[in-house]
C-alpha cells in the first residue's frame, strides 16, 4: 500500500507502481470490502488523499529516476472515470510521495530529498477536474525533519530521513508527514494551502511508527488517530495496518526551534494492530497491491 485515506464507508487504500490502479475500500478487518478500477493507469501511485467534497486524489507524483517532464493527480470522483490533472515543477523533475490537500483545494506537494529534507510545492489555484495542459507548480519553501532514532525501514538509518507520505487530519489543523520510521505532526493555523505550508515551519511533535517493512501510507482515523501502513517485500505473506494515538500538539504553528530528544515515552511504538491482511486469502480481489514489486525500488 502506498496510499491512505479514510472515508465514511472506510479506509481505502491503493497500491504501488507495477499493477493496475485500482482504489480498495476495506472493511474493519482489513478484509476488501469493494475494489475500484481508476480507469486511468497511474505510472508511480505514492500517495492518496481525499478532498474536502469527498472527491479522492491519488498522488502520481513518483520519480526515482526523476526523468518525468510531469507529474499528475488523478482524480477519483464518487462516481464515473477517474481524470487527470497533470502537474510541472518550475524547476526540473523531482521525486515525491507526499500530498497534502487542504480545504482551499490546492495541493501541497513535499519531494523525497533525504536527509530530512523536503521541497513543498503549490499551486496558485485550486485542482481542476481535469486539464489539458499541465498546471504550474511553484516553489512554496522547504521542510527539515529533526533527526531520529528509530530503528526499521528497508534502508538503515537513511530511511529515517526520507518523506514518504503525508495526511492532513479531518479539521485541517494538524499536518503529518511520515519517513519509513516516524511520523511527524505540524500544526496548522487555517485552511488553506498557505496555512499548511506555514505550518510546515514550524517544530513537529514525533510519534515512532512500528517496524514496517517499507512504511508509505499515513492517514488520520475520523476520530483523530494516525493510521499508518505499506508495502509488503518479496515473499512476506501478510501487510498489516496500524492505529495510533495522537500526541498533544500545539494549536498554532510555532516557530522552528532546537529539537532535541522526544518526549518521555515518545520514543516508546504505541501503535496497535489494527487487522494483518492476508495475501493470500485476498490475492483473487486484490491481485497485485500488497504483493511486493517485481523490481526493487530505490529510496
Amino acid at each position: 500500500m502506498s496510499g491512505l485515506a479514510v472515508t465514511p464507508a472506510g479506509p481505502v487504500v491503493v497500491n504501488d507502481s507495477g499493477n493496475a490502479t485500482v482504489v480498495y475500500t476495506l472493511r474493519p478487518d482489513c478484509s476488501v470490502a469493494s475494489a475500484r478500477p481508476v480507469g486511468v493507469r497511474g505510472r508511480d501511485v505514492e500517495d492518496l488523499a481525499r478532498g474536502a467534497d469527498g472527491t479522492l486524489w491519488l498522488a502520481d507524483v513518483g520519480d526515482n529516476d526523476r526523468e518525468r517532464s510531469t507529474v499528475a493527480l488523478i482524480r477519483v470522483p464518487r462516481s464515473g472515470t477517474g481524470t487527470v490533472v497533470r502537474l510541472a515543477y518550475p524547476d526540473g523533475p523531482h521525486d515525491a510521495e507526499a500530498l497534502l490537500l487542504p480545504a482551499d483545494g490546492r495541493p501541497v506537494i513535499v519531494t523525497k530529498e533525504g536527509g530530512g529534507f523536503g521541497r513543498v510545492y503549490t499551486t496558485d489555484r485550486p485542482l481542476p477536474d481535469a486539464s489539458a495542459e499541465p498546471l504550474a507548480l511553484r516553489a512554496a519553501g522547504e521542510v527539515r525533519l529533526p533527526s531520529s532514532t528509530t530503528e526499521g525501514g528497508p534502508v538503515s538509518f537513511l530511511g529515517r530521513g526520507l518523506i514518504t507520505g503525508g495526511a492532513l487530519a479531518e479539521d485541517g489543523r494538524t499536518a503529518a508527514l511520515r519517513t519509513y520510521t516516524d511520523a511527524w505532526l505540524f500544526p496548522v493555523g487555517g485552511p488553506t494551502a498557505d496555512d499548511v505550508i506555514a505550518g510546515l515551519q514550524g517544530t513537529p511533535t514525533p510519534v515512532p511508527l512500528p517496524g514496517e517493512p517499507q512504511g508509505e501510507a499515513l492517514a488520520f482515523g475520523a476520530d483523530g488517530s494516525l493510521l499508518s501502513a505499506g508495502e509488503s517485500p518479496d515473499g512476506a505473506p501478510t501487510a498489516r495496518l496500524y492505529g495510533f494515538p495522537v500526541p498533544p500538539v500545539s494549536t498554532s504553528p510555532a516557530p522552528r526551534a532546537q529539537v532535541g530528544a522526544p518526549p518521555d515515552g515518545s520514543g516508546d511504538r504505541r501503535g496497535t494492530v489494527i487487522a494483518a491482511v492476508a495475501l493470500g486469502a485476498l490475492a483473487v480481489v486484490v491481485g497485485g497491491l500488497l504483493l511486493a514489486r517485481r523490481r526493487r525500488r530505490r529510496p
